[in-house]
């Protein structure tokens, strides 16, 4: 029997359903300050699990209570390559649970979906790349390289998680990664970077009867929202246009004046200090250089706008930029052959709509990425998020025949 038929016939669907459904049912929701409120203890269940199949594990405490959990079969080794599977243990808020038509930790299974807080985002594709890891050593086939599957922290934030395993020997022999995002099982070779900009406005205090007495800083935030639609389209022209990826955005999404922690806001007051944060959404064709170039000019058309009032502006988080990654790319034609091995069909192409770890591995370790999962790209965050079965188990075999391939080369 065949290597690749050897490893589907391991792959239970039964097995890959309980799995996510007892991923769902731990609650992994980070909460700054409220204890046993982060991924610990999924993390201790995905690697228990591993465990029990026999299979290496390395533990990274990226942060209290906050670790990265990885397992492998087969070596790097000379002239091999290695290759990860690539999901993160935090999911977002349930927000009011009353709103569920089903408890948002239930993973409850009905009509063929399962649902829960993370189904889709995405404890399935864990759970997918976790079972094809498992596949590989029951059917006692040890790949030509190196299969890692990476159970990552705080990708919903700051991706701390990724930016730590960039950074060790494990992050730094990988050669490629297949980021298991719910994507409905098509090959995303594209995805959108963000940069959230926060840019802060400082003025002059003053009462609110005597305007002229001070350098309103709101006012300058005003100035500046009024030349968002002129950055925008600055953007689109700089940017490459996408078949699967919406064009850039900029889109304000905080003001404060004054921010918190700065004195409280008051109706006849003009505050010293003001800030915003804008969302920008970026297509590939701008560089992190050209990125500052625009937000500095943003802010200088601002400032000159509104005399006495100076702006300055920080990225809240280090800049993800949009990724590309070309079809002729070694994964990528894996990944081309794993669908039509696991699903019988040619595959079908997508874009990222956000940002994922992806980007993280893609800026800082350069190697190429696809990212393919189960879960509707639209039901993430949502209430109500679900997976479907059929999908759950079709990522699983994807992984598997995509992982042999790639790695054989």
């Amino acid at each position: 029997m065949r290597a690749l038929d050897r490893v589907f016939g391991q792959i239970s669907a039964d097995e890959v359903v309980e799995l996510t459904r007892a991923l769902v049912r731990i609650p992994s929701v980070y909460r700054p300050g409220e204890t046993g409120a982060n991924e610990a203890e999924v993390a201790s269940f995905v690697e228990g699990w591993f465990r029990r199949e026999g299979l290496p594990v390395e533990v990274q405490e990226v942060a209290p209570g906050r670790p990265n959990v990885l397992s492998w079969i087969g070596e790097k080794g000379p002239g091999r390559r290695c290759l990860l599977l690539e999901g993160h243990t935090d999911v977002v808020t349930e927000g009011d649970a009353a709103e569920w038509t089903w408890p948002p930790f239930g993973g409850e299974l009905r009509d063929g979906r399962i649902y829960g807080r993370g189904a889709a985002d995405m404890k399935s594709g864990l759970a997918a790349a976790m079972v094809t890891l498992a596949a590989f050593k029951r059917a006692g086939v040890t790949p030509a390289g190196k299969l890692v599957v990476g159970a990552l922290v705080d990708e919903e934030d700051g991706m701390i998680g990724v930016r730590h395993l960039v950074k060790t020997p494990a992050g730094r022999e990988l050669d490629a990664a297949i980021i298991c995002e719910p994507e409905e099982n098509e090959l995303c070779l594209e995805q959108r970077g963000v940069v959230w900009a926060r840019i802060r406005a400082r003025g002059h205090m003053a009462h609110g009867a005597m305007p002229e007495a001070g350098a309103n800083p709101i006012t300058a935030l005003g100035a500046l929202l009024r030349e968002v639609p002129a950055l925008e389209k600055q953007l689109r022209k700089l940017c490459q246009k996408s078949r699967h990826l919406k064009p850039p955005t900029v889109t304000p999404t905080i003001v404060q004046g004054p921010p918190r922690g700065v004195g409280a806001p008051q109706s006849n007051v003009i505050p010293a200090l003001a800030e915003m944060t804008l969302d920008v959404r970026l297509t590939p064709g701008i560089d992190a250089e050209g990125m500052r170039g625009e937000l500095e000019a943003l802010c200088r058309k601002a400032e000159a706008a509104v005399p006495g009032v100076k702006l300055e502006w920080e990225p809240v988080n280090a800049f993800r930029l949009a990724t590309s990654v070309d079809k002729a790319e070694p994964i990528a034609q894996a990944m081309m052959h794993g669908v039509r091995k696991a699903t019988g069909r040619a595959p079908r192409y997508g874009g990222v709509p956000g940002s994922t770890d992806g980007t993280i591995l893609r800026m800082e370790l350069g190697i190429p990425i696809v990212t393919c999962g189960p879960g509707n790209r639209l039901i993430p965050h949502q209430v109500d998020e679900y997976v479907e079965v059929r999908e759950l188990v079709e990522a699983a075999k994807i992984y598997a025949a995509s992982a042999l391939k790639y790695l054989e080369q």
